[in-house]
């Protein structure tokens, strides 16, 4: 649903001038300038995301006009904007965001679509996550089959063998949980 959000006097200039200031701004008027972006909407005018949401509440909107954009990802969390689903990023762009694995988690982001993105062993150290974050995410035995030791005491600072242990571990909780 859109709707009208009110602005302050500041936010009226900064948007529309000294010449002709209102008081409110919409969708259709974000729709008509091509400066009125979600990042300046929200770093320079300083309009919270709350208020964006009432003025458009559907975020492919915002994708598909090109005014909300990767950068943007967190400004906006009950959005639940997925990276990969709702803007194909690739992993390099991705680890760019220096998005926590929490936050990725509660967007639906799984191991599963990082892989899909192009994550690697090697790419995994962009992240800086631990063991068990990469275990929440998704990470499954598969996967680890060519890591080395020495990836493995780099990434995670414990032997491959401790590692595959604890991705099995997970691998069977989670088979028992859905057998049940």
């Amino acid at each position: 649903m859109m709707s009208v959000i009110d602005l302050t006097p500041t936010q009226s200039v900064a948007i529309y001038g000294w010449t002709s200031p209102l008081r409110v701004l919409n969708w259709k008027t974000i729709m008509e300038r091509e400066d009125l972006t979600f990042s300046h909407l929200f770093r320079n005018i300083h309009l919270t995301g709350k208020q964006l949401q009432n003025i458009q509440n559907d975020k492919q909107q915002w994708i598909q006009h090109k005014h909300f954009t990767l950068n943007d990802v967190t400004s906006v969390p009950c959005w639940r904007v997925h990276v990969t689903k709702d803007f194909n990023a690739g992993i390099g762009q991705i680890a760019m965001l220096n998005l926590t694995h929490e936050f990725l988690q509660d967007t639906g982001v799984t191991f599963l679509d990082l892989v899909h993105a192009g994550l690697t062993v090697n790419l995994m150290m962009l992240f800086r996550f631990n063991l068990l974050s990469w275990i929440q995410l998704g990470l499954y035995r598969e996967f680890l089959n060519d890591l080395t030791d020495l990836q493995s005491m780099t990434l995670f600072q414990i032997p491959k063998n401790l590692v595959l242990q604890s991705v099995l571990e997970n691998d069977n909780n989670n088979a028992r949980r859905v057998s049940r």
